[in-house]
Parts: C-alpha cells; structure tokens; sequence
C-alpha cells in the first residue's frame, strides 16, 4: 500500500503567476476503505491539491470563478426574496465555499439579479442556472491540465448536483475499453477496480436483505446502485485488458456488520459506501485524463446523488 501523504490543506490556491501543479497522489487499500475497519467506512485515496494550477488554466479558472460568483449572486438574491426558499440559502452557502475554494479573484462582483415575483418561477430559474453552472464546472474538470484543479472542479459540480437533489443528473455513459493510459492512471484504474469489487459484494448483500414489497423505495436504489457499480467494474476490466494490464481480482469475501436486518441499516450502509465511492472517483479524476477522467466525473457526480438518495446531506465538495 503506498504510504498516505500527509495532511495538508484541501484549499486550491489561485492567484496570478501561476506555477507548476504538484500532486500528492495517496491510495491506500480501496477494500479496507470502502468497507472501512470496525465496520467503519473510510476515504478511498482522494489527491490533494497542493500548489496552483498551471498557468495555461489560469484562463479557465477566471472563467469558473466569474460563473461561480454570478449564479451564487442569483442563489443569494433568490434566498432574499424568499426567505423559506431552503435551496436557495443552502445553494448561495455553497457558493460563498465554492469561491473560497478558487480563491478572490480581482474583477467587480456581479450586480444583483432581478428574481421573479413568483416563488415556483424563481425556484425554476434558480434550478436551471445552477443545472447550467454544473455542465459548466463538468466540462471544465474535462479541460483542466492540473489534475487537482480538475479534482475540485468536478467535486463542485457535484455539489451543486446534490443540491438540487438529483435534478442535475447526468447519464451514464460507457468508459471505452481503449488503450494508451499511461502508468499513473493505470494504477488508479486499478485501485478503482478494487473498490468497485467491494461495492458490487456489499450491493450483493444489502439487496437479499431488503424486500420489494415490504421496503419499494429502498429495494430500487439498492438494485439501482448495484446495476451501476456492476457495469462499472466491467468497464474498468475492460479497459485495463485493452490497456494490456492484468485486472485486479476481487477478494474471496468481504466484511460486514452482522445487523443488517432492517431498512435502516441497509441504507446507512449503502450511504457508507457512496460516500467512500465518491472519494475513489475524485482520486481517478486527479489521475486520469480525457475519456477515463470524463467518465470518473460522471462516477462522482452520480455517487454524490446516491449518498442524497440514501438519506444523506449535501456536501459542499464530496469526495475531497
């Protein structure tokens, strides 16, 4: 197991003269941390950023902030004029976080938007806007050259995903089984690989101890997040063989807490889980590029959603 880094702060630093990125890239045993030790889930390898982004993203980070600050004004204005819009307070906090995670920029603030006199017409327009600022940020962890830069960006679309609770969607698309992944990302394909295994096991289990009659809402997600983590760790073998490795196999067994009698339980579990998935798919997304790091965006944007759909709260940047 390579040896974790040591804390340091998650806060990406942004300002002028920007130098070369470097990361910290920890990965510990994705098994141990997708079910955790003492039946205590933990963080599956998250990379933090410790240093600026090159400068060629300098251009995109500006273009980032200024979306980020004029869609949070929007929330803002919003959370004003209707006090009891919870959404609204919730989504401007999160962008007041979001901005402190890009650093000050220097250019004016935005003016205040006007905000429709009806609150479903506001809450609509507030939707849609935060909806547009998320593709902005997914396709701008695409486009970043810095991996940390590109980590956070997709953990803030994310969020924002989350808070609009599952509106934001994005579908799933397949990782195509192609080669050409250089070491690095192949070992983070590999780590991914692992935990995925683990999921599908837990998936397994937690389906034959809810009912679709007795428990519908549950039964669903947990069928739902079982399909998807099983179609995903076909994916990553897939294009781990193309990329000429050896996948990595899963374990005999794995373990687990010996109540899981109630629906309770099974959610609080398959919550766990997300919120470790949703670490190990930030940690692919700072150690991939192009395809492979679009579909570990996807990954982590639709594991944030699941951990919402398990009874979680937001997070103003899962998996970091």
């Amino acid at each position: 197991m390579p040896v974790p880094p040591r804390p340091v702060s998650r806060r990406l630093l942004v300002v002028g003269g920007m130098g070369a990125a470097t990361l910290v890239l920890g990965a510990c045993d994705p098994i141990d941390d997708v079910l955790g030790s003492g039946d205590d889930p933990g963080v599956s390898g998250a990379v933090t950023p410790t240093a600026p982004p090159a400068d060629a993203d300098s251009a995109l980070v500006e273009g980032v902030r200024s979306a980020v600050a004029t869609t949070g004004a929007l929330a803002t204005a919003t959370a004003a004029a209707f006090p009891g819009l919870r959404v609204a307070t919730r989504l401007a906090r999160t962008h007041d976080a979001h901005a402190a995670e890009l650093g000050g920029g220097s250019g004016p603030a935005p003016a205040a938007p006007a905000v429709a006199a009806d609150r479903a017409a506001a809450r609509a327009a507030l939707v849609t806007a935060e909806t547009g600022l998320r593709d902005r940020l997914v396709e701008a962890a695409h486009q970043a050259g810095s991996g940390g830069l590109a980590q956070v960006l997709a953990s803030m679309a994310a969020a924002l995903s989350q808070a609009v609770v599952g509106r934001g969607a994005l579908p799933i698309a397949p990782l195509p089984a192609v080669a050409g992944d250089p070491p690095p990302a192949v070992e983070a394909l590999q780590t991914t690989l692992a935990a995925e295994h683990a999921a599908v096991f837990v998936y397994g289990v937690l389906g034959g101890q809810t009912s679709a009659s007795g428990s519908p809402a549950l039964y669903a997600a947990v069928t739902s997040a079982y399909t998807t983590h099983r179609t995903r760790r076909d994916d990553l073998m897939a294009r781990l063989e193309a990329a000429g490795a050896d996948p990595v196999a899963a374990e005999p067994g794995y373990g687990l807490p010996a109540d899981l009698g109630s629906p309770v339980a099974v959610t609080d579990r398959a919550r766990a889980l997300e919120e470790s998935a949703t670490a190990t798919y930030a940690y692919l997304v700072a150690s991939t590029t192009g395809d492979a790091r679009a579909w570990a965006v996807d990954a982590l944007v639709d594991a944030a959603l699941r951990i919402v759909g398990f009874g979680g709260r937001p997070d103003r940047l899962p998996g970091l």
